[in-house]
Parts: C-alpha cells; structure tokens; sequence
C-alpha cells in the first residue's frame, strides 16, 4: 500500500545499521508500526515482535502480516469468492463514488472510486464480516482477507497517493477492476503481538523487551486524515456508520488522530516514552523533514542513553511526494535523509 513514511525501500539499512550496533536477534516493540514493513522483516529475521499503533487499519495490517502465522487452505478461494461478489450499494458507494450522494447530499462526486468498484468493495467487506460473526473464517484468515481488500481497494482508488483528496478525472489504476490478493502468511519462529494503542501505553502494556523501534509521525500530517478510507474499512460499518464530514469525507472525531503531529509535543511525548519502555536498546528512525530538531533529538537521546553514547547512521533515498512544494514545507527535492540513532537505555 501507498504509505508516507513506510520504511519497505529502507528495510536493508534498518537491518544494516542493527547488525552494525551489535545487536542481537530478540524481542522488539515496533512502536509506531503503520503498514507493519518493520515489523514483519524483523519477524522474518527471527525476533519476537510487539507492534502497536493508534490505527485501525494499522492494526489490521499488524494482525495479518506480522501476528498471523497459518491461513485458511481455501485462503485463495475465499478471496475469489468475495471479489466475485454481485456489486452492493453501500457505505463506500454512497460516499465515496458519484453515483450518488451521501447523507444530505455529502458525497455527491467524491471520485475516489468508479460506482463499480465501489460496489464490489462494499460487497466484499460485508460478506467478510458476515463470515466472521458466523463463523467461516478464523481470526487470522478474517485479517488476512481484510487487509488484502484494504490493499485492493488502494490499488485501484482514484488519488495521487493519498486520500485527503481526488482526481478530477478516472486514472488508469482507477478503471481497473477491484481483485482481492491476500498474502500466505509466513510461520515466524517467535509469536507476535499487535496492540491497537497508543505507543506509551503499549510500552506500559508489553514490558520488558530487548529493542525499542521508534518511527513517529514527526510533522503535522494527521494519519487518519491521510487514509480516511482504508480506515474506514478496516474498522467496517456493521454495528454502526462511520460519521465522516467535509468535502472529502474525512472521519469526524479524535479517534485515530496522534499527538505526536503537534510539533510542540514531540519532545515531551518522546521523553514519555523513552521512560515508559524498559527496552535494552533504542533504535530511532529521523526523517529530515521532521518537526524535532536534529539537534534537540540528539539531546534527548544522549540523556537517556545508559552510557551518554549515540551511535548514528544515514542515508539518502528518493523521497514519496504525496503533496507539492509550497510555504511551510520544507522540501529537500526529491531527495530525503534518513537517520538512524542507537542508543543503549539501560
């Protein structure tokens, strides 16, 4: 899935720089877990992983790409089954297709989705959650299922990347028809933990572990405003109707929002969890373009540190653009800087 921040490109120099600091394969609290890429290379290379992240839809990707160990041997069938659906008009149809408008008119021209895939989305994420009250499916196919139609959903929506906003005019990915892949999961040699929390309630909640990984939304996009509808269907409408306002139909609500995007909070918030984890180790991934000064960042982590030492690597990589040049961003080209900063906690 198309995600600002996700660290797939940059999983070798994650791996790299943990292997360069001597540490050893153990247990890890991924903190801010997002599309979960951290958390399942760190799976594949044998640690025990605890992720944890404020969204649902993280959450569903943690659940079915870290947690899940087996599938359903129909897997592939099931899903075939779901995409082959006859198209519903739905939640995601009436607000998020020009078919029609949503309640009170709202949704009228929301182009993130042609009125037929719209439909075979809708179908296919009310059957799913059908089969699981009724019980067809176990909790790790129900995952499995649900994030394939979350990933198949952004494969053919009509956006640049992200959905505070949509084309004017249908895309070529848009056109395409909506297919269900689930992904076989792939037995870790340690089981996972997912946590729907925030980060220092989920170092509360997990305890002792050997490796702290910390990637924070360091500037002021709101994630859940990013990718209202993946969330939207992460979290589903059978008991209730998602409430969503505005041009685009964003989610109404604190629920989801992160005050790790308050650029005044980020220092606080990351002492808080610094002195919440009782990880070993602490490993930081920086992005330039973060709120926190490089320097105030280093500050930080130098106090904490057991023995006042940080060790620091970078790397340059061509960045993901989801919005364009203008004031108050501070763009670097095409070209970004990661950091990474380890630090040994106690």
């Amino acid at each position: 899935m198309r995600y600002i921040g996700n660290k797939t490109r940059l999983l070798p120099f994650i791996l790299r720089a943990l292997k360069k600091g001597g540490i050893a394969v153990g247990s890890v609290h991924d903190a801010f877990a997002g599309t979960a890429s951290v958390s399942r290379a760190l799976k594949a290379q044998g640690w025990r992983v605890h992720s944890s992240d404020l969204l649902m839809s993280s959450y569903v990707f943690q659940r079915a790409y870290v947690v899940a160990d087996s599938a359903d041997p129909l897997l592939s069938e099931m899903a075939k089954d779901l995409a082959a659906l006859a198209p519903r008009e739905s939640f995601i149809s009436r607000n998020f297709s020009p078919a029609r408008g949503g309640d009170g008119g709202e949704g009228q021209g929301r182009m993130y989705f042609t009125p037929a895939n719209a439909g075979r989305i809708d179908a296919a994420r009310e059957e799913l959650e059908s089969w699981r009250k009724a019980g067809k499916v176990g909790e790790d196919t129900y995952y499995l299922l649900l994030a394939a139609i979350i990933e198949g959903a952004d494969r053919v929506a009509n956006t640049a990347g992200v959905y505070a906003s949509y084309m004017k005019r249908w895309q070529p990915n848009a056109r395409r028809a909506f297919e269900i892949s689930p992904e076989v999961p792939v037995k870790g040699s340690q089981p996972a933990r997912a946590h729907l929390m925030d980060a220092i309630d989920a170092a509360n909640t997990i305890g002792e572990v050997d490796l702290l990984y910390i990637d924070p939304p360091y500037n002021s996009r709101q994630y859940v405003a990013y990718y209202h509808i993946p969330e939207i269907l992460a979290r589903g409408w059978a008991e209730a109707l998602p409430a969503i306002r505005g041009k685009v139909g964003l989610l109404a609500g604190e629920e989801g929002r992160s005050h790790w995007s308050h650029g005044r909070r980020v220092q606080k918030l990351f002492s808080a969890l610094l002195s919440a984890t009782t990880a070993t180790h602490a490993l930081v991934s920086f992005n330039s373009e973060g709120h926190l000064p490089p320097g105030a960042l280093l500050s930080l982590l130098t106090k904490a540190s057991a023995d006042g030492k940080v060790t620091h690597f970078s790397q340059r990589y061509r960045r993901y653009r989801a919005d364009s040049d203008r004031v108050g961003r501070h763009y670097h080209r095409d070209i970004a800087l990661e950091h990474l900063y380890m630090v040994r906690l106690r």
